[in-house]
This record gives structure tokens, sequence and C-alpha cells, in this order.
């Protein structure tokens, strides 16, 4: 058996998220059962991590194994066929045997977009606010998660969590005229903390909380500040980032 490594984009629109669930369509699912009609054998692919239900990516990563007489070129190229629009296989390179996709990632890059206005063309790739925002109040919540924290206040309980601290690399937000797109880079994210993030420095740059406020979540997870979840469509799972 050879190992491969595989880039997969996918609208989330549609769909329960990355993680297989019963009686719900999940984009790991559908790759699966396209692999294993192809080559009439089960198949089971490890995802770098899940996103949420509705949640997009550019960049999800997932690791499999496949005999060598396999035509890989020719694999993807039926796989993509029988998946459909939603979700296309854009990438796959051969690694190591004992590789692993989520215990070997260094780090997972998002962008989230918001739009001032009501955008017909981004309706499901963007947080369509249609209101008045303050983008230098988001500039300054953004610049306040350089660093390691403790973001139990900014997910969702996980039982499976071993820790709730994160290390944020990149943290700004850029703005183009009618949309401003957040980017974060992390060593690790939890359940639904971009969303919550997001959700609360719009909160902020509307002048519903204080920057204080804010802070005050970020740097003391068990205080009674309450934190809010931007809607699934403005988030795309950009980039995973290995070892060389």
């Amino acid at each position: 058996m050879q190992r491969y490594l595989l880039t997969i984009e996918y609208d989330g629109t549609d769909f329960s998220g990355w993680q297989i669930q019963p009686n719900a369509p999940t984009v790991e699912q559908t790759i699966e059962d396209a692999f294993s009609t192809i080559l009439q054998t089960d198949m089971d692919i490890i995802g770098q991590g899940r996103t949420d239900a509705g949640v997009h990516a550019t960049g999800q990563m997932a690791h499999l194994d496949l005999p060598e007489h396999v035509d890989v070129k020719d694999l993807i190229y039926k796989a993509n066929k029988l998946i459909g629009k939603e979700i296309q296989i854009t990438g796959i390179e051969e690694v190591a045997g004992d590789f692993h996709a989520r215990f070997d990632a260094t780090g997972r890059q998002y962008e989230y977009t918001i739009t001032k206005r009501w955008m017909p063309l981004k309706e499901r790739y963007s947080w369509q606010l249609n209101q008045p925002i303050d983008y230098t109040k988001l500039e300054e919540c953004a610049a306040l998660l350089k660093g390691e924290f403790d973001f139990a206040g900014f997910s969702k309980f996980n039982e499976d969590n071993m820790t709730t601290l994160c290390e944020i690399q990149l943290s700004e937000f850029e703005e183009e005229g009618e949309v401003i797109k957040y980017h974060i880079r992390a060593n690790r994210f939890l359940r639904n903390m971009v969303r919550r993030l997001v959700g609360t420095m719009v909160r902020v740059a509307q002048n519903k909380m204080t920057p204080e406020q804010f802070e005050e979540a970020l740097r003391n997870p068990k205080s009674d500040i309450p934190t809010y979840t931007a809607p699934s469509a403005g988030l795309v799972l950009q980039k995973v980032f290995y070892k060389k």
C-alpha cells in the first residue's frame, strides 16, 4: 500500500460538515463513497480535522492508503466525476507510510468574509451584515489575538479536547470596498472557534460590546461575558501547513 495526501476544495453549503455522521450528507462520506465505488472495496480517508456544517474549504487535507497498482491520476479523475461539482479533489501526492494528515499538521489558516451590504452573488460565501460597522474596532480586536490563549470561552465544549489552548500566528482584517476579510492562522482550532471570534468582534464593531469586554473574554475564559457566533457561510478553510 502507498499513502497519499489529498487536497480538497468544496462548497459546504449543503453538507453537514466534513466528518461522517449518521443520516446527514457530509464531505468525507461523499468522497469515501466515490473511492469505494471505483475500487470496489471499502475505503477510509483521514482528514486533518473537521469543518462545521455550511463551512467551505479550498485547502482541506486528508490522507488515504491505496494499492500500489492503482492508477492514481485516473482514480482522481473518476472520483471527481462521481462526487459532483460541489466537491473536487485538486491535488494528490505521495507521502511516507507513517504520515498523518491531522497529527502532522503544524498550522491551519482560515478566511472569513463579511459584506457591508446585501450582495446576491456572495450570499453563499459571506456574512451579509447590511449595516454600519466600525472597521478600526475590528482591527483593534484582531491585534489582541496574537499569541497563546485559552479559547474555552470561544468554542463549543468537546470532551475529546485534551487542551483548549491555541497559539494564534496570524490575525488580521483587510477591507476591500464593501467587503471585509478576516485572516487567522493557528497551530490548532477548536469547534466553532473562528466563528465565535468573528461574531464577537463584529459585536464590538457594532458598538454592542466594548473592546475591553472582548479582551476580558479572551484573557479570562471563565468570565460571564457572552460570545457570539458568526454564520458558517462566510468561513473558508484555506490551507493546512506541514513540515517538509
